[in-house]
């Protein structure tokens, strides 16, 4: 969340710790939260996280990083047993006719090309987790929070905040297309933090690029805000369900998002309505409503929301099948 460490910084305060020592150790393990974490949750056994560890190490494309990291965490057979991360270097590094300096930096670019191959389970023997950690152009989306505001039960504008993490170098923006077919479909990205725009506007809809202020290499993460805002908001049409402004995507690697919905002239019988599951694959045999009542305004929130599994409803009271 915003104000917080990014969870590959932790992740990787994790496996620098699983190295000195005695290594890969259950009593190392057992204080590792956020491997657990990744490695999906706490509450499988440490074998479990052991052999998830061990596969993603061994997925690593670099060798030279893979077989020092392997040494380091005493799971090479030559440096199994041994009591220190000193001890471990030395006999591989006798093996490998390498010093240690050299094998501390193979381990450092290994470790930090480990925590985002557990970040995207793209190894073998991968967790498959409720969230899925789908990239995003070639991007992590480590959170994603959405304010969105209706007015007369239209949308007018909502405030993202992200969190990304790039899985290339040389990443320069974002690419972010809002579209609506019931209105002009153009929106206007306002930059808050992090970010400039460039927008191209196209039939039925917006193509906005959100440039960072300097590229990021593989592995950064960067956060970065905007307002996005449709002026033309008369020119939308009220549907008996109104599923305008909405630019929500599928599932990423976060831990919760939480959804506000305002607005200043809600109908007074009307459901706020959330989809718990709701995906492009998945559709809900339950719905939880929230009766909005008659105050004006109004505000409600839904946390770990799924791809658009929160919308705003018009008066009625029905509920969608």
């Amino acid at each position: 969340m915003p104000g917080q460490r990014s969870k590959k910084y932790d992740l990787i305060l994790d496996l620098v710790c699983l190295r000195k020592g005695q290594g890969l150790t259950t009593d190392r393990m057992f204080v590792a939260s956020t491997l657990q974490e990744v490695c999906s949750g706490g509450e499988q056994p440490l074998e479990i996280t052991r052999a998830r560890l061990v596969s993603a190490i061994q997925s690593l494309p670099e060798a030279h990083g893979r077989e020092a990291l392997l040494a380091a965490y005493g799971l090479h057979p030559g440096t199994k047993d041994l009591p220190t991360l000193a001890d471990r270097r030395r006999a591989y590094g006798e093996h490998v006719n390498r010093k240690a300096d050299t094998l501390a930096d193979r381990e450092n670019a290994a470790i930090r090309e480990l925590a985002l191959t557990l970040l995207t389970s793209y190894y073998a023997g991968a967790p498959l987790p409720a969230q899925l950690p789908i990239p995003h152009g070639g991007y992590l989306i480590e959170y994603l929070n959405v304010s969105t505001v209706y007015l007369q039960r239209r949308f007018s504008e909502h405030q993202q905040e992200r969190r990304i993490i790039s899985l290339v170098d040389g990443a320069e923006c974002f690419r972010y297309h809002s579209s609506d077919t019931d209105s002009s479909g153009r929106t206007r990205v306002i930059p808050v933090e992090g970010c400039t725009i460039e927008t191209e506007y196209v039939r039925g809809g917006s193509l906005h690029r959100l440039i960072f202020p300097e590229p990021l290499r593989r592995g950064d993460p960067h956060e970065f805000t905007f307002i996005e805002k449709l002026d033309d908001v008369e020119s939308q049409l009220i549907p008996e369900e109104d599923f305008a402004g909405q630019s929500f995507e599928p599932p990423r690697w976060f831990i919760a998002r939480s959804r506000p919905f305002s607005a200043v002239d809600p109908p007074s019988s009307g459901p706020i309505t959330c989809f718990p599951g709701l995906s492009d694959r998945v559709r809900p045999r339950m719905v939880s409503c929230s009766n909005l009542g008659t105050a004006t305004p109004f505000a409600r929130s839904f946390t770990n929301c799924t791809a658009g599994s929160s919308r705003a409803l018009h008066g009625g009271g029905t509920d969608p099948a």
